[in-house]
């Protein structure tokens, strides 16, 4: 009985140590990965906190929506708009913020389906690139 445990304990570490290695595919399988547990995770918080649509009927779908549109938006905006200066006071900052947070709601709300697409996409090609790798 040990020898099994300790047989399917093997082939979880050495697939735990392919997946966790600096391989290419490796590597996009965790951040596809990650990406896909942020995305669930800012959902489930829009869900709950329910703070935008609360008197539309499945409003809260569409704060779990947003959170995670949100978060989207800005890591797409981030790519274009990450070394960007903006000089000024406070209050250039605070207009520039808000904006660049209108925007990234508006790029998320679109991107957010393409985003989730493609990283499921990538999880599923490059975990059975590493399984087929490993031979498990």
């Amino acid at each position: 009985m040990t020898t099994t445990n300790t047989t399917v304990f093997k082939r979880i570490g050495n697939m735990l140590s392919l997946i966790f290695s600096d391989y290419y595919e490796a590597r996009v399988f965790r951040s596809s990965f990650m990406r896909l547990v942020t995305y669930a995770v800012l959902f489930i918080i829009g869900y709950r906190l329910n703070l935008v649509f609360d008197n539309v009927p499945n409003g809260r779908i569409f704060d779990g929506y947003a959170m995670a549109a949100l978060f989207c938006g800005l890591s797409v905006l981030s790519g274009f708009m990450n070394n960007m200066i903006c000089i000024g006071g406070c209050l250039t900052m605070l207009i520039f913020l808000i904006i660049k947070l209108a925007v990234s709601m508006a790029i998320g709300l679109i991107a957010l389906p393409i985003s989730l697409y493609l990283n499921l996409y990538h999880l599923i090609r490059n975990g059975a690139v590493i399984l087929e790798h490993k031979n498990l």
